[in-house]
């Protein structure tokens, strides 16, 4: 019997050292569909998916800030190294390639949606594949993003901008009302916000106000507020990310006191916002007669990876792949420095944002791992 129980000990470690894989090599640039999906293993899967709307922050914003700031601010990720892996181009990304909803947009069989600030007037009348309105520095409150940068684009701003141009701009496209209404509703609007809100924002103007526990509540209140408004407006498919482990930044873990791998103070004070947005998804579907929410775990997806880097490919999960003014690599990165070489094997670029890889590793398994998504998956949403 003691025997036996060694066995059993000596197999589970094994499969915690070196039996549990999760490596898929991030594609080429310009993968099509049919090529990304073979990639994926998403055989025999159908998407008739009209359109991405994108909403949120630096994490989704692939153009919209170096439209408004130019290239030579970091948050607007106009200048290399941000975009090195891009083709070389920076493109307001503010990591080395791709961003997760580029993938996404792939799978669906659509193009990137094009940043709004970037677009014409004629572009805006003639796009009906989607749209970003994301803005990195950016918050759920109205007052929070300016913090950071007085420019950005806050969530209300960018629902404004979606009834103001895009709703306007399209519905002569269609032969009907109805048929806009039909579009609308088949079409998905992506969601991910509350970083900065819980972040810096919080650090240095809010928690001089609020208790954590209350300005959570504060901005799960405005968040409802704009869902519904975005509901009013047409959408019935919404997936929304909760937040990272910000933590466990390279930024936080070489500013702040901490004891352990991570700032769990700061884990934390994400987690209580985090845990209020299952009952609220759950309350808006319940309520909004059509509707479908799916909420998406880039928290557990990020935990995942610093427990098991090497199962998902990756070899350093705590430090920025550029280098800043200083010679550091703690904050922005510096203008037309070479950043590490590793890139598709670390989880960061620079002190905030994730490499390419890592975007494609949230993405990927937003599309097809129900173990991050509740109560279906990504695909499953844009199948529905």
């Amino acid at each position: 019997m003691v025997k036996l129980h060694l066995w059993v000990f000596l197999i589970l470690i094994y499969l915690l050292e070196f039996g549990y894989s999760d490596v898929i090599e991030v594609p080429p640039l310009n993968i099509n569909q049919k090529d990304l999906m073979n990639h994926l293993s998403l055989i025999d899967i159908k998407i008739a998916l009209p359109a991405i709307y994108v909403f949120g922050d630096s994490f989704v914003d692939n153009g919209n800030n170096k439209a408004i700031l130019g290239n030579k601010d970091a948050i607007g990720g106009g200048y290399l190294p941000f975009g090195i892996d891009f083709d070389g181009k920076p493109t307001g990304r503010v990591t080395n390639g791709r961003i997760g909803v580029d993938f996404i947009a792939t799978v669906a069989g659509l193009p990137y949606p094009p940043p709004i600030m970037g677009m014409s007037k004629i572009d805006r009348k003639r796009i009906q594949t989607g749209v970003n309105y994301a803005s990195g520095s950016s918050g759920l409150l109205p007052q929070n993003g300016h913090f950071l940068h007085k420019n950005v684009i806050n969530f209300f701003q960018q629902v404004d901008l979606f009834e103001n141009t895009t709703i306007e701009d399209l519905k002569s496209k269609f032969d009907s009302c109805k048929g806009f209404t039909q579009y609308l509703s088949k079409s998905l609007f992506f969601i991910h916000h509350a970083g900065n809100d819980l972040g810096l924002t919080f650090e240095a103007e809010m928690a001089k106000k609020y208790s954590i526990d209350k300005y959570a509540k504060l901005l799960i209140e405005e968040f409802s507020k704009q869902l519904k408004r975005l509901y009013t407006l047409g959408a019935r498919k919404f997936f929304v990310s909760n937040v990272s482990p910000l933590g466990c930044s390279p930024f936080s873990i070489n500013t702040k006191n901490h004891s352990g791998p991570c700032v769990e103070e700061i884990n934390n004070r994400v987690s209580i916002y985090n845990d209020l947005l299952p009952s609220l998804l759950k309350n808006l579907q319940s309520t909004l007669s059509g509707s479908k929410f799916v909420l998406g775990d880039i928290y557990k997806v990020f935990q995942d990876v610093f427990q098991m880097p090497e199962s998902y490919g990756f070899k350093d999960v705590n430090t920025s792949c550029c280098i800043d003014n200083n010679g550091t690599k703690i904050q922005v990165c510096a203008p037309n420095i070479a950043p590490c070489k590793d890139r598709k094997t670390r989880v960061f670029f620079d002190p905030f944002h994730p490499s390419e890889a890592m975007h494609f590793l949230w993405a990927r398994r937003f599309l097809k791992d129900s173990s991050v998504c509740s109560p279906i998956n990504l695909i499953q949403l844009m199948q529905a």
